[in-house]
């Protein structure tokens, strides 16, 4: 078998999972040379995505706004400075950001790792169940961490698949004078390949939930997703559809005790599938709150997410009143944050029926959002869409509330043709606050790559947004 020191993966590991040793088993820095099935199973889990690499997205969308009372703590420091790049579109974002992670570097050390464990596990000793579930996992994660990075770097797959994407490093060899970018056609294809290889590996195998990994469900769930930003309907049906038959059903939030000590990133969640990820310190409420679009969502209604998922609180004695804060996401602790959800599954197959040609297509649509607000929305009546185009915005506004701060929007509103959005900016309380615009398909919806990428990669090619003008806001009214 091809012989890795794993002394180096552990390397890897680190430029990329900061501090997942809080909660995963640490592998020894040792020089340690895998060599059993178990050894790589152990391996893989060190590159199961506690990284804070997801960050930027929710900065960089609708979802969130500045919160205003951080201005009341004085003027002597400026926190919104910390996300000022990224949060008003800036050309030159990463070299400016000094809190976001330009996650460049980082995903690729993930991609690393699990291109390590492909490149070793066929000459593994051990029994064969093992080896197919290992290697399930590392391609669900390989084909999960391109999408991520393509539809950060590339334009989006539905506007123009010719564009370049990022390139496609398929084993952990190094490689001299640096690669390429592939075209997002290109990556998606890899994308596709990863995870349908890894969802039959799956689907032969036990299924197992409740250890950070990624299983059969999750995998389902990926691929249904990037079946739907391919407009491959029927696909994204089918995959969505096996998600949700293996999946333990949607937690029903209209049962849960108010106030009860809700968790999301928790597998007492029936939805859950996969916990992962890091979102860091900037969403624990400290500079950025739900924006007020958002929030609309769920207004009036009844909705246990709005209890469960956001909150208010005081600090110091009541001095100072926190505004609506992301709590869905909080967490001073060493767990990971994100999830994946089976309520993704249906809102992934609610929208490709509509966009489907399916027969009795938004009646299989409306069934699906009907059976998701049932779970959220106390006392829920059924609701019966006949218009088709105000079905499928019922169906994306339910994905904007339910899939918040889960790295959902700004890649959807990337595939719904790039809207404008605006973000309201200041640095010091005593400044007045000035609107900043992401203009409908601006060049900034696709990110330019960080500088440090282009300096060790001498045959990248960097994207238009960088050499964007610098953006400027205009006085809010």
């Amino acid at each position: 078998m091809k012989r890795l020191r794993l002394f180096i993966l552990v390397f890897v590991a680190g430029l990329g999972m900061s501090g997942c040793s809080n909660f995963l088993k640490e592998s020894s820095q040792d020089e340690v040379i895998p060599e059993t099935v178990y050894d790589y199973s152990e391996l893989v889990l060190n590159y199961m995505g506690y990284s804070d690499i997801w960050q930027m997205l929710f900065v960089l969308s609708d979802e969130t706004q500045l919160r205003s009372d951080v201005f009341d703590w004085g003027d002597d420091y400026s926190y919104s400075m910390e996300v000022e790049g990224v949060f008003t579109w800036q050309p030159d974002m990463w070299e400016t950001e000094t809190m976001i992670n330009s996650a460049y570097a980082d995903a690729y050390a993930l991609i690393m790792g699990v291109n390590a464990v492909l490149d070793g596990i066929d000459g593994a000793r051990g029994d064969q169940e093992t080896r197919d579930r290992v290697k399930a996992e590392a391609l669900g994660l390989r084909g999960f961490y391109y999408f991520f990075l393509v539809n950060l770097f590339g334009e989006p797959y539905n506007y123009n698949k010719e564009a370049l994407g990022v390139p496609l490093k398929l084993t952990a060899a190094l490689v001299e004078n640096g690669m390429k970018r592939n075209t997002v056609g290109e990556v998606y294809e890899q994308i596709v390949e990863d995870l349908e290889t890894s969802s039959e590996l799956f689907n032969q195998l036990p299924k197992t939930r409740g250890d950070y990994r990624i299983n059969s469900t999750t995998v389902d769930i990926i691929l249904s997703r990037v079946y739907l930003f391919m407009e491959r309907y029927d696909d994204a049906v089918t995959a969505a559809s096996r998600a949700i038959e293996s999946a333990e059903g949607l937690t029903d939030y209209t049962k849960l005790a108010e106030k009860g000590g809700f968790t999301m990133y928790s597998y007492d969640n029936s939805e859950v599938e996969w916990v992962y990820g890091d979102a860091g310190e900037v969403y624990d409420g400290i500079i950025l709150a739900p924006s007020s679009s958002l929030m609309e969502c769920f207004a009036g209604k009844s909705d246990r997410r709005e209890i469960f998922w956001f909150c208010t609180y005081d600090e110091y004695e009541d001095e100072i009143v926190y505004e609506e804060a992301i709590c869905k996401i909080s967490n001073y602790g060493t767990t990971p944050t994100n999830t994946i959800r089976i309520s993704e599954a249906y809102l992934n197959r609610a929208e490709a029926y509509v966009l489907s040609e399916q027969a009795n297509k938004n009646t299989l649509a409306l069934t699906d959002l009907n059976e998701l607000r049932r779970n959220r929305i106390v006392d829920y009546e059924d609701v019966n869409i006949t218009d088709e185009a105000q079905l499928l915005d019922e169906i994306r506004t339910e994905r904007y509330a339910e899939l918040c701060f889960e790295g959902h929007r700004w890649f959807d509103l990337r595939r719904y043709g790039m809207p404008a959005i605006t973000h309201d900016y200041k640095q010091y309380g005593k400044d007045a606050w000035m609107t900043y615009t992401l203009q409908e398909k601006d060049p900034l919806y696709t990110l330019p790559i960080p500088s440090e990428a282009i300096k060790n990669n001498i045959q990248l090619e960097q994207n238009a947004s960088a050499y964007e003008p610098k953006r400027v806001g205009e006085l809010k009214d």
